[in-house]
């Protein structure tokens, strides 16, 4: 009985959605137009001209806009150790405790 169920599964119907009020040649047009209205009042000095940014770039600026790494910028520009480094130490630490408590007491 569960054997049908394996062989003979039907495919769920599918959306497709059409829309009824929606042209996209009128509305490429409808951009084109608006563009060209713009550019025209540009040149025409009714709109001042916008400013064109610069592009940055990405890793600076993201450094720049997050706390956390903005930190870590400054204490390894200003010399203090990593935070792999300080782990480094302690786990350092740690195994020297481990092999003494090792050679020491379980032998």
């Amino acid at each position: 009985m569960a054997a049908f169920f394996f062989y003979n599964n039907r495919k769920p119907r599918k959306f497709g959605y059409t829309p009824i009020l929606y042209n996209e040649d009128e509305e490429a047009r409808k951009k084109n137009l608006e563009k060209r209205i713009h550019e025209v009042k540009q040149e025409m000095g009714v709109l001042p001209e916008e400013a064109k940014s610069e592009i940055k770039e990405f890793k600076s600026e993201f450094v720049s806009q997050t706390r956390h790494l903005k930190k870590r910028k400054e204490r390894e520009s200003a010399g203090r150790g990593t935070f792999l480094s300080n782990n480094l130490l302690l786990l350092l630490i740690l195994a020297i405790l481990f092999a003494v408590f090792f050679f020491w007491i379980l032998r």
